[in-house]
């Protein structure tokens, strides 16, 4: 009897859990926008040099304005997560062509490369500071956090098991390697020599240079670069016993770093600069300068600093322990700067009075310190006309009760605001409502805010003036004639009594100052009313003001589109599920109808719901045969027929598409 053959299993290669991805996660993960996006630089071949590391990270470079560093990886619980060297930085058109293009060599088994934890790719986008590492650094920097730990303190050990001659023969090795390191010895070298004169000449060098452009004839020069040459001369010249010469070099490197900033796009020098001035703002501590100079010399570079470099530095200052004499004498000095600036004309006021009202601030802070708090309130009376800063005078005044005060100055500054500033004119106008509310005639501030929100009607100041209203237990009738109001425009009070006005009595007061209208609203204004039956959880009412905007003669109004048509879909799907597919179903035929491939991805979402939908009802072939339809009418527009192949069946992998 022959023998019979054994029969061999081949052993099956475990799965790629990059391989499960879906269309679906791939939307959920960057948003149908991005997936759009990516897709042609999946296509047009811009994903290079595509490896992968033994923990599973996908890093490439990918060709976009410039050519981007890209990682992408699968977290434990198997969602995306990426990082970018593109402005974009997190999850961006990039990862989503690195993911396809992955998918794509698993697909036809194409080889992929191995690459190591430091590979050039992954190294260069460790070295962005995330998010939470920039943080600890401007604690760091505000004094917030105890230190900044070296980067290299993990080598104290075993530099300090080396000898004396091996540490200089490593010195001079890095020295030779590195321009940077050899220039940085030298310029302690002369510090060490007394040769300051030195120092201050190569620091003017730094400083000028960076007036100079950050472009040449082909590449991006970063400042960042010369600034960290510049921190370690300020240092050495501080530690030399120059804080003097530090101090005085303050105002020129403001000024060019300044310059320097307007051309630095990607915001990548702004941490250089500021240690720059925190080095600047220690030699302060024991330069000679008189503790008053000392504080005005912070306060001249804070008004030139516009890119808050020196915010951290005056904000410790302020904390400092200085006599009242001295602030006294600071308070003095800002005073006289205050009178020396000449009022401007109307049109022409904006940067004078900005200054002025700095100056005015920093003046406040000081007279704190100086115990003359008496004159802080006297002082704002006095500026509030000319920089129409009302609303801080209002907030002293409230601060200390001084209620018909601080009534007289908010009637004063919407009478001097309203015309040109209607955002302060707003602002006082609150504000009168809550000195009513706080100085006990709640019903006052009440009938201000009512008359705000028929000025201006709105959800929130729906919401906000009935829960104020029932607190005052008032609310049935307020939020009966406020909800009378958005249907019909009839306000309390005005005009003939009809017989479709509330029943309930209107019980506030006149307002004591009038909001005008920022634009007419016709009524019944639908727009709020949906919004309002949406978070009422009223479907019925949701889909009687939306079929009365559309029944009306002319069609929808400008003022209808406060809420989107599919968020009307999202609150009546429960209730009238039918309604719902129409609203989904319009709203994807007019994306798709603009005939391009933002208006097809722009589709996707309320297909899906339609499908979602329609399959949970059990309907499932009614959805096949609509979307057959939609491939038919669409059938001579390729792009559009392979996003819809993304709706067939269950949530299909990516990979067998």
């Amino acid at each position: 009897m022959a023998r019979q053959k054994k029969k061999t299993t081949k052993k099956k290669k475990p799965s790629d859990p990059f391989s499960k991805l879906t269309w679906e996660d791939l939307e959920e993960w960057a948003g149908n926008v991005i997936v759009g996006r990516g897709r042609p630089y999946h296509k047009k071949g811009a994903v290079e040099n595509l490896g992968r590391t033994e923990g599973g990270t996908l890093a490439a470079w990918v060709r976009g304005t410039r050519r981007y560093a890209t990682r992408v990886r699968l977290t434990e619980r198997n969602g995306l997560e990426s990082a970018c060297t593109c402005p974009y930085w997190d999850t961006c058109k990039h990862a989503v062509a690195v993911v396809l293009e992955y998918l794509e060599c698993l697909k036809t088994d194409s080889a992929i490369g191995e690459i190591e934890e430091d590979d050039p790719r992954l190294l260069k986008l460790e070295a962005i500071v995330d998010e939470d590492e920039e943080e600890e650094n401007f604690k760091a920097r505000s004094g917030r956090s105890k230190s900044k730990k070296s980067k290299a303190a993990s080598l104290r050990p075993y530099l300090e098991e080396q000898t004396k001659a091996e540490l200089v023969a490593l010195v001079i090795e890095l020295a030779d390697a590195h321009d940077a390191v050899r220039q940085l010895l030298a310029d302690r070298r002369n510090l060490a020599s007394g040769q300051t004169q030195k120092i201050l000449q190569m620091i003017r060098r730094e400083i000028h240079a960076l007036e100079e452009s950050l472009w040449d004839e082909y590449n991006y020069r970063d400042p960042a670069a010369n600034v960290g040459r510049l921190n370690a001369a300020l240092k050495g010249l501080v530690e030399a016993g120059q804080a003097d010469a530090a101090v005085r070099l303050g105002p020129e490197l403001l000024d060019a770093g300044s310059r320097a900033l307007e051309h630095d796009s990607e915001g990548e020098s702004d941490a250089a600069f500021a240690d720059c001035f925190e080095v600047l703002f220690q030699a302060l501590n024991t330069a000679s300068l008189s503790p008053a100079d000392q504080i005005e010399w912070a306060i001249d570079m804070e008004q030139a600093d516009g890119y808050s470099l020196c915010a951290a530095g005056l904000e410790r200052l302020w904390k400092k322990g200085y006599a009242k004499s001295d602030w006294s004498a600071v308070c003095d000095r800002l005073a006289q700067r205050l009178e020396a600036i000449e009022p401007i004309a109307e049109e022409d006021s904006f940067l004078p009075n900005f200054k002025r009202s700095q100056i005015a601030d920093w003046l406040t802070r000081a007279l704190e310190k100086a115990g003359r708090q008496d004159e802080i309130i006297p002082l704002w009376e006095r500026e509030a006309p000319i920089t129409n800063t009302y609303a801080h005078l209002v907030d002293l005044l409230m601060a200390k009760r001084r209620w018909e005060e601080a009534r007289y100055w908010c009637r004063q500054g919407m009478e001097a605001t309203a015309p040109i500033y209607p955002g302060i004119e707003a602002a006082l106008h609150k504000q009168l409502q809550t000195i009513n509310r706080r100085s006990g005639n709640p019903l006052a501030g009440l009938a201000l805010q009512a008359e705000e929100f028929f000025a201006n009607p709105g959800l929130h100041g729906f919401q906000a003036l009935c829960k104020a209203a029932h607190k005052a237990r008032v609310g049935k009738g307020v939020e009966a004639w406020a909800r009378h109001y958005l249907e019909t425009g009839r306000r309390p009070g005005v005009g003939r009594k009809r017989k479709s006005d509330p029943k309930i009595a209107w019980l506030l007061p006149s307002p004591e100052v009038e909001v005008p209208n920022i634009e007419a609203t016709e009524a019944p204004m639908t727009g709020i009313l949906i919004e309002l039956a949406i978070a009422e959880k009223k479907p019925d009412e949701v889909l009687k003001w939306y079929d009365y905007a559309g029944r009306r003669r002319g069609g929808l109004r400008l003022y209808d589109f406060i809420v989107n048509p599919t968020e009307v879909a999202e609150a009546i799907k429960s209730a009238h599920p039918e309604r719902a597919l129409d609203i989904w179903r319009e709203t994807a035929e007019e994306q798709i109808a603009r005939v391009s491939t933002s208006g097809y991805e722009a589709a996707i979402p309320y297909l899906r719901k339609m499908k979602n939908a329609l399959t949970r009802a059990g309907r499932k072939q009614e959805w096949e045969a609509y979307l057959t339809s939609l491939r038919e009418q669409n059938h001579r527009r390729p792009r559009c027929l392979e996003v819809l192949d993304r709706l067939k069946g269950g949530r299909r992998r990516i990979i067998d598409a």
